[in-house]
């Protein structure tokens, strides 16, 4: 589905290079690595289609030649610093989940309210629907953007440290509703994590961007302590 051929990710300097790399639908991938190796960049890179070395590609075709809507019917993206729209209530918010799929007068159908309306119920947002994105607390917020990506039901979800202001049982929670998500609906869903044993536990293959080598390179199974070792060096 989401192929890699000979890629350089970085900006400035060159981070790390993914020489061949090619990832499927209801597939649930952890992207693993030290603070600063490129994690964010990478998913910068997928969500602006900017691969100036290399060749990404989405079934067969070239990821930047896709168009900006064609992209946003493609892949999401919920990062940890809950990418704005403050002030609008949780329901506002998590209808623009729908909004590549509206037409010109931007109404949601009744089928899009259904499928508002299902993933609110599945993340538990019922209580939160009329309350201002401003109030909510970090779990709250990190809640309603895994909400909004699953609403937006593109084929690839990217999630940029999904767990990292969750409890514990939330966060078990929140791994075993991705999982099922990827399964179930044949979606290929990527997190950027440091909750490696929950990785583990729950994700269908690792990535990990590690520090010797400087290569991302992708396993099915792995201890934590080969992972500890090869992504942060000791």
């Amino acid at each position: 589905m989401l192929k890699f051929e000979n890629c350089k990710i970085g900006h400035e300097r060159i981070l790390y290079e993914i020489p061949e790399l090619e990832l499927e639908r209801g597939e649930f991938v952890a992207l693993i690595g030290a603070n600063g190796s490129g994690k964010s960049t990478l998913m910068d890179a997928l969500i602006q289609g900017k691969f100036p070395n290399g060749k990404v590609s989405i079934e067969g075709r070239n990821w930047n030649d896709l168009k900006l809507l064609e992209r946003a019917r493609q892949i999401t993206l919920v990062d940890n610093h809950f990418l704005g729209f403050d002030y609008l209530k949780v329901t506002e918010y998590l209808e623009l989940g729908r909004h590549s799929y509206t037409n010109f007068t931007g109404r949601l159908s009744v089928e899009d309210q259904k499928i508002v309306q299902k993933y609110s119920e599945t993340l538990h947002l019922d209580s939160l629907l009329q309350q201002s994105t401003s109030t909510l607390s970090d779990g709250e917020r990190q809640r309603v953007g895994i909400a909004k990506a699953l609403i937006q039901e593109t084929p690839i979800i990217l999630l940029d440290e999904p767990t990292a202001f969750l409890d514990y049982p939330t966060k078990k929670e929140v791994m075993s509703l991705l999982g099922n998500s990827a399964r179930e609906s044949k979606r290929l869903v990527i997190i950027a994590s440091h909750d490696i044993d929950f990785c583990i536990e729950y994700c269908s293959r690792i990535l990990i961007i590690e520090k010797n080598s400087k290569i991302l390179k992708s396993y099915q199974t792995i201890t934590h302590n080969e992972l500890v070792k090869k992504a942060f060096g000791i």
